[in-house]
C-alpha cells in the first residue's frame, strides 16, 4: 500500500504576523513618503515677492506673459520623490535635493536659440535687477524670484558696469542700451556712445582696451544718457522665475533669461537655469542663492547668449578705434586730466 504523500508544512502563525508586520511597515513608509511632499502636511509652500513699484510691476507682468515655442520643454519628467527619499538612506547615495537638482539639469537646463537677428544697433534691459548678492533677501528660501540671475552678470545692473558691458568700447558691442526710466512711468533712459566729460566713479581714468591694429590700452569712459518717451530698440531681454514642483523646498531654484522681439513679443531666445543650495554653513537658514551650485557642464552667464542672438553690427569698435585714434572728439579735456 502506498502511503500519502506529504502535505506542505503550513507557515506558522508567527511566521504569517512577521511577514504581514513587514508588508504594513514597508507600506507606511510609502505612504508616509507619498505625503511628505504635499504643502500642508510637513511643509509650507509659499510663493516668491511680487514687485509692487509700477515700473517694477509691469516688467514682471510682461516677463511673465511671454509664451514659449512648444520646441521647448516645458517641465521635467515626474520625479520620484519618495523612491529617492528611501534611496537616499543608503549610505553614499545621493540626497533627495542632489537627486532632483540632476534630474533638473538633465532634462530641462540650458539655451534654446529660435531665431538670430543680424546688425542689431542696440537692446533694451526690461527689467534691471537691484543688488541682491549679500543682502538678507539672498539668504531667503522664497522670496526671491530668480535666483539664478544672482551673480552671473546682472545682480547690480541699474549700475554702470553691466551699461559698460554692453556699450563701453571695446568690451561693449553696442551702439546703445535702454533701460524703464524709474522716475517716470512710460518713458525709457538710453545709455549710447559719446564724449563724456564726467564719468562716473570708478571709470574717471578711464577703460582698459587693447587694439592688435593700434595697439591702445586705455580708452576714455565714452557712455552717455538721455530720456526719451519712446524706445529705439526693437529686441530686449528680460528674466522671470518659474516654478517646478518642490523646488524650494529641496533648495532649489528655477529661472529663465528671454531674449525677445518687442514689436512682435515672440521669444528668440531662452536660457533655463537651475541652482541649488540648502548647506551653506555661512548663513543661518543654509540658504545662499548668490553662492550656490550651477548645474554641472552648463553655462553659468547669460551675456553671452545676448550677442549671440542679438548680433551687433560688424566692425562697431574698429570704426570707433579709426575714429578715437583720427580725432580729439573723445580726448579727455584738461579738466579731466587733473
Amino acid at each position: 500500500m502506498t502511503p500519502p504523500a506529504e502535505k506542505s508544512p503550513r507557515p506558522s502563525g508567527s511566521a504569517t504576523r512577521f511577514w504581514k508586520r513587514v508588508a504594513l511597515t514597508f507600506a507606511a513608509v510609502i505612504l508616509f513618503h507619498a505625503f511628505f511632499d504635499i504643502p500642508g502636511f510637513f511643509y509650507d509652500e509659499r510663493g516668491w515677492d511680487i514687485p509692487t513699484d509700477p515700473v517694477e510691476k509691469a516688467a514682471y507682468d510682461y516677463a511673465h506673459s511671454l509664451k514659449l515655442p512648444d520646441s521647448v520643454p516645458q517641465e521635467a519628467p515626474y520625479f520620484p520623490f519618495w523612491w529617492a527619499r528611501i534611496v537616499a538612506l543608503i549610505p553614499g547615495a545621493p540626497s533627495v535635493d542632489e537627486a532632483y537638482f540632476r534630474h533638473l539639469c538633465e532634462h530641462e537646463a540650458g539655451d534654446y536659440v529660435f531665431k538670430r537677428v543680424e546688425n542689431v544697433e542696440g537692446v533694451f534691459q526690461l527689467r534691471p535687477r537691484k543688488r541682491i548678492y549679500g543682502t538678507p533677501i539672498d539668504y531667503d528660501r522664497y522670496r526671491l524670484e530668480e535666483p539664478t540671475g544672482v551673480g552671473s552678470g546682472d545682480n547690480n545692473s541699474f549700475g554702470w558696469g553691466t551699461i559698460a558691458d554692453f556699450v563701453q568700447p571695446l568690451r561693449g558691442v553696442y551702439e546703445f542700451l535702454e533701460q524703464p526710466s524709474l522716475e517716470h512711468f512710460g518713458t525709457v533712459v538710453r545709455y549710447f556712445r559719446g564724449r563724456n566729460d564726467n564719468p562716473p566713479n570708478g571709470y574717471r581714468n578711464g577703460v582698459q582696451a587693447y587694439s592688435k591694429e593700434y595697439g591702445i590700452n586705455r580708452l576714455p569712459f565714452v557712455v552717455v544718457q538721455e530720456k526719451d518717451t519712446q524706445r529705439r530698440a526693437r529686441y530686449g531681454f528680460t528674466w522671470r522665475g518659474i516654478k517646478r514642483p518642490n523646488e524650494r523646498r529641496y533648495s532649489i531654484a528655477a529661472g529663465e533669461h528671454l531674449i525677445v522681439d518687442l514689436d512682435t513679443n515672440e521669444v528668440l531666445a531662452v536660457k533655463r537655469a537651475f541652482k541649488v543650495s540648502g548647506r551653506d554653513k555661512n548663513t543661518s537658514s543654509g540658504i545662499w542663492w548668490g553662492n550656490a551650485l550651477w548645474c554641472k557642464g552648463k553655462e553659468w552667464e547669460y551675456t553671452y547668449l545676448i550677442r549671440e542672438v542679438l548680433k551687433p553690427v560688424p566692425d562697431l569698435n574698429q570704426r570707433f578705434l579709426q575714429e578715437f585714434v583720427s580725432t580729439d572728439k573723445y580726448k579727455p579735456t584738461p579738466r579731466e586730466k587733473k
